[in-house]
């Protein structure tokens, strides 16, 4: 009910506030249905009013003075559309522009500042990757593009490996990444063979990661958070897509169910299925590659299928979507374990922008299940875990003065979690539990203007100097009776060419993982939830919940044109982690402990983009530490240096000639020829040496009563006193891609590609095997082809 009045008194007091001028706001889209990012919208007289279309192609022209306007959409490469519009006081008007692609060849220049080399001074990009599939497909990749290949060279992530490796974000563990999919919780987002998402590029819309000091409508987890957006299906006709290569197959199929009366209307479907089936082909084309080292077993074992399936109905300016997923992950190791999980859920979404309103409302509700199961050759019982759970919300945006926003926000999620593990002792520890979680969040972005701008106009002659983003969010945990408030604040201070932010917030976080930091391969993927309240072991806190700090700092410059160079340095305090008890000899053992934690470290950015020519550059320093009660350790993911390079360049581009000679662009926006290389440098992560071996006896015959003298035992090892004080040697790679492809009758475009990954066939070491004593590397080189046709 609190909420309710809050929402009504909200509405009220801002339907008041523009009662003596009115509003214009709206929607810009593509034929496709495809809401279109950095449209510019603009009133050209009496006097230049603009925005450019947020995320959702969303655009709002506030406080226009009481006439008759003209108001125009545009966007590079596509034709201007024109929409008049009668303004009367205290009245919202609602717009929709549909844009075309221009089809003939022009001189014009891009208007807008929404380019690579140009700061966004109204956003706070700080710590926040916007990832395009166009971006994606630019990199080498094994088999197709990749989501998760390219998040590798983002600043801040770690990754510990090509098979069993795990992507750790500026300090955080792959359990405190929070994943989104059209707002859904995703628990496992990465295959078992870690080069691999389980998303389809060819549905993504858009990927924005936050590293850290993330804002208040995001919460549960501690470190980052991945937020996916898909497309809808096309809906100006039928479109399909398949690939295959060495690795996986793939097929994409979309069009519209029925066409709405106005274009950019209607419902349409997407189809998505991709299988992996390298466990196969592996041993007959990459014979040299063997999935532990001292037996004749050949290939990869490794094979996966996703699957995924939307269906989205739109008037133009509102739309519904439903969707649905299922994922499955096999692998087969004989030694040293085997590991399959699956993974299945749906949900659905709405934006509303009701007319003469001037909220935009968007709610979503999702369902996702994951349960796998381990087997080891060492173990004698297999390992379970599984989470099943809902999440929710209702959100509402007002666009005050055409730049300045404000959301609030309700969310609802609750989780069953079950979980059973038997330690090398033959201790089990197990956990059935079930959780509800419930979150209010309020953010305000507000455009602090110099004084000498103008408001008239927000395209080129105004001049934003400040920017604040505060955020509260209130978020409680009912099994732990605690509730949390987590403000937040973020801020941009801009001047000539030169900008500088800094964000900050408090965070909590109830899931934690089956796996212990200190584990070197981890393609077991569990879950728990937190320990009862007060029985965390070594806990400082009232509650059994892990609690972290960020702060954070960056600038960016405008050095040459087309180019962006961003440096962030960073810090993330963990004052309560969960880590499980790996050592629990005794049955009154606890079966969690308690660490601290830091991280912190500086990134260095720079990308270069013109329609030809792509190159992106990070290097970034990083030292990661955990606390328990006896010692402080650095955690195997600790990596000092990391740095990545990717160079692209496309080369000519599909034209056709019309009846009158004329020279027409294609439909196919592909370049003819397309190179691409990739070079990752790591310093080696830590591990803890090994002092010697013994035989260990489990006493599981008679307990103490066994005879010790005709019982077989297990080798076991003494491992050194300090954790992780041995370093591996340093990892690094170069990858090689070509591309080449052909359009036939404008209708139809196939593109053949050869990748080699490793190309010098660098020996990576993953880790050494203490027991067989032998070292165990990351993929050597691996060349392949691959095909994909688009019809």
């Amino acid at each position: 009910m609190k909420q309710f009045l809050f929402y009504l008194l909200f509405s009220v007091i801002i339907t008041v506030a523009y009662t003596q001028n009115g509003q214009i706001r709206g929607k810009v889209l593509n034929d496709k249905g495809d809401p279109m990012v950095g449209a510019t919208v603009v009133i050209m007289e009496p006097e230049i009013i603009g925005a450019y279309t947020d995320e959702e192609g969303i655009f709002d022209l506030s406080k226009i003075a009481v006439g008759t306007y003209e108001v125009m959409a545009t966007f590079f490469g596509y034709d201007t559309a024109y929409q008049k519009v009668e303004v009367a006081p205290g009245k919202i008007y609602t717009l929709r522009f549909v844009l075309h692609e221009s089809n003939v060849y022009s001189d014009e220049v891009e208007i807008t500042d929404k380019k690579v080399g140009k700061i966004e001074k109204t956003e706070i990009k700080t710590a926040v990757t916007e990832i395009t599939p166009e971006q994606i497909k630019l990199i080498p990749s094994i088999g197709a593009p990749d989501l998760a290949q390219y998040i590798q060279v983002l600043p801040g992530v770690v990754f510990t490996g090509d098979q069993g490796g795990q992507l750790y974000i500026r300090g955080g563990t792959p359990i405190q990444n929070l994943v989104f999919l059209d707002g859904m919780i995703v628990y496992s987002p990465f295959h078992s063979l870690g080069l691999f998402s389980v998303f389809d590029v060819d549905y993504i819309r858009s990927t924005d990661v936050y590293t850290a000091a993330f804002p208040g409508k995001y919460g549960g987890r501690l470190s980052s958070v991945m937020d996916i957006k898909t497309r809808n299906g096309n809906l100006k006709g039928f479109h399909a897509k398949a690939n295959i290569n060495p690795f996986n197959a793939g097929a994409i199929v979309e069009g519209p169910l029925a066409k709405g009366k106005r274009e950019g209307a209607g419902l349409s479907y997407l189809v998505s299925a991709k299988n992996n089936y390298i466990n196969m082909t592996s041993p007959i084309l990459y014979p040299y590659i063997k999935n532990n080292a001292d037996t004749a077993t050949k290939g990869l074992p490794y094979n996966f299928l996703d699957m995924y399936g939307k269906l989205s109905a739109s008037d133009g300016v509102n739309y519904a979507n439903v969707f649905g997923f299922s994922h499955n992950d096999n692998v087969n190791y004989q030694f040293p374990a085997s590991v399959r999980w699956n993974s299945f859920g749906g949900g659905a979404n709405f934006q509303l922008l009701p007319q003469g309103a001037a909220a935009i409302i968007s709610g979503n509700f999702g369902f996702s299940s994951y349960r796998t199961g381990l087997n080891t050759a060492s173990e004698t019982f297999p390992r379970n875990s599984g989470i099943n759970g809902f999440n929710g919300g209702l959100n509402m945006t007002y666009i005050l003065n055409t730049i300045n926003r404000l959301d609030v926000g309700l969310t609802l999620l609750g989780f069953n979690t079950d979980y059973t593990f038997t330690n090398s002792y033959g201790f089990i520890t197990s956990q059935r539990n079930s959780n509800t979680e419930a979150a209010i969040f309020a953010s305000y972005k507000h455009v602090f203007l110099s004084k000498n701008s103008a408001y008239s106009t927000r395209i080129d002659s105004s001049f934003e100097r400040l920017v604040i983003e505060p955020s509260i969010r209130l978020h409680y945990f009912n099994d732990q009776a605690y509730f949390s408030p987590e403000p937040r604040l973020r801020g941009k201070l801009n001047f000539n060419r030169l900008s500088f932010s800094f964000g900050t917030g408090l965070y909590a976080q109830n899931l934690l993982s089956a796996q212990s930091d200190r584990d070197v391969v981890n393609i077991f993927q569990g879950f728990l939830s937190a320990p009862e309240r007060g029985t965390l072991f070594g806990g400082t806190k009232e509650n059994s919940l892990q609690h972290g700090f960020h702060f954070l700092g960056g600038v960016e410059v405008e050095a040459v044109k087309n180019v962006k160079t961003t440096v962030e340095g960073w810090y993330k305090g963990f004052t309560q982690l969960s880590n499980i008890n790996r050592d629990k000899v005794f049955p009154e053992d606890p079966n969690f402990i308690a660490e601290t934690g830091k991280a912190y470290g500086a990134d260095f950015i720079l990308q270069y983009q013109t329609p030809t020519t792509y190159i992106y550059a990070t290097y970034g320093w990083a030292k990661v530490t955990r606390t328990d009660s006896k010692r402080t350790y650095a955690p195997v993911f600790d990596r000092r240096h990391n740095a990545n390079l990717v160079l692209a360049y496309k080369l000519g581009h599909f034209e056709m000639v019309n009846d009158n000679g004329r020279i027409m662009k294609s439909r196919f926006t592909e370049s003819k020829w397309e190179a691409s290389a990739r070079f990752a440098l790591g310093s080696g992560f830590p591990f803890t040496q090994t002092q010697g071996f013994i035989e260990k006896i489990d006493f599981l015959d008679n307990g103490a009563q066994s005879n010790y003298q005709t019982q077989n035992g297990q080798l076991g090892l003494i491992l050194a006193s300090d954790i992780n004080a041995g370093r591996l040697p340093y990892y690094h790679r170069v990858d090689f891609s070509v591309k080449k492809r052909w359009v036939f009758g404008n209708k139809m475009l196939l593109e053949a590609s050869a990748n080699i990954i490793n190309a010098y066939n660098r020996q990576n070491i993953f880790y050494f095997d203490r027991i067989r004593y032998i070292p165990v590397y990351q993929l050597p080189i691996i060349p392949s082809l691959g095909i994909s046709f688009t019809y």
